[in-house]
């Protein structure tokens, strides 16, 4: 697939979802994760009368989004950018460009393939390359070869365990401590050679690399993706009109169960509703058609008035 070429995820799925919105026109919504635009341009596209808030924690991914909706929407008129962590969206923000409140939003806490093929920050197993992989180099300081060369061996296991679901978290991390007596993780390619070594080439998986649970452990310690997920969902969904609706998408079993479990918690104040009793999956066509899609779900909830929808019992 090309650069050029980005094909979001559960498009349909996503606008089904949005659509669900109990609110006219003017309608606001936000992509909390714009990465390369695709969601965004859809939301713009579907809705032609929409107001559309952008946020993503890189700049460059920022840009990409915006150029993106310039492509196909031809103007920015009717969009909003801003580089920040969707975990930090306020009112004063949705004040600063004159929205009452959200009719409806849409987190994809999937990272971009342009950060694996593109970004030169240690993503990706194939090309040598700094063992950086913060999304927001300009703003955060810890990087992935801090975690690896400064951490103690507990540690690691537990943000290999934890975040990586890794059997060999501990073999792993005692390894990268023994290494690292001898000389520091610079690269990617350090790192891929270690945890090679570390796992017998009988339990290496099928159709991943060896080293995907660790690299997504790394990613997601040093950006506190998880910790960001369940705050920026919160925040989100109490800056839905009533009526409004907010869709995330995840790509592992940790980032949906945040998801599931705090969808459960806002419910259980009356609230919201839960709109997908089990997450959408992608199709068959589009896994085909779209390889990145294959383990996206898409869960959705809407803020509703606790006292129209309240059922009285005798």
């Amino acid at each position: 697939m090309s650069e050029s070429h980005h094909i979001p995820v559960l498009p349909r799925e996503v606008i089904e979802l949005l659509q669900k919105t109990e609110n006219t026109e003017p309608l606001w919504f936000l992509d909390g994760t714009a990465g390369e635009g695709g969601h965004s341009k859809l939301i713009l596209q579907t809705f032609p009368k929409a107001y559309l808030i952008i946020i993503d924690r890189d700049s460059v991914m920022l840009e990409r989004a915006k150029n993106e909706i310039l492509s196909v929407i031809g103007s920015l008129d009717r969009v909003f950018p801003f580089q920040m962590n969707f975990s930090e969206v306020d009112q004063e923000l949705l004040d600063s460009v004159g929205c009452p409140g959200l009719d409806g939003a849409l987190v994809d806490l999937g990272v971009s393939l342009f950060h694996f093929l593109h970004s030169g920050r240690g993503f990706t197993f194939k090309n040598d390359e700094p063992l950086d992989m913060r999304l927001e180099p300009q703003v955060g300081s810890k990087t992935a070869a801090d975690v690896v060369n400064y951490s103690t061996v507990l540690h690691l296991k537990k943000v290999f365990w934890e975040y990586g679901e890794e059997r060999w978290a501990l073999k792993v991390a005692n390894n990268i401590v023994q290494a690292r007596h001898k000389k520091k993780f610079e690269t990617n390619t350090d790192l891929v050679k270690l945890v090679e070594a570390s796992i017998p080439r009988k339990f290496w998986p099928k159709e991943t690399h060896p080293a995907t649970r660790i690299f997504q452990a790394l990613r997601i310690e040093v950006n506190e993706e998880l910790v960001h997920a369940e705050k920026g969902i919160r925040i989100l969904a109490g800056l839905l009109k009533v009526g409004g609706v907010l869709t995330c998408i995840s790509f592992h079993s940790l980032e949906d169960r945040i998801v599931k479990w705090t969808f459960r918690d806002l419910k259980a104040t009356d609230h919201f509703e839960i709109l997908t009793k089990k997450p959408i999956l992608p199709t068959d066509t589009e896994i085909r058609e779209n390889r990145a899609s294959r383990s996206a779900k898409l869960r959705g909830i809407q803020k509703i008035n606790p006292i129209l929808n309240k059922r009285w019992e005798r």
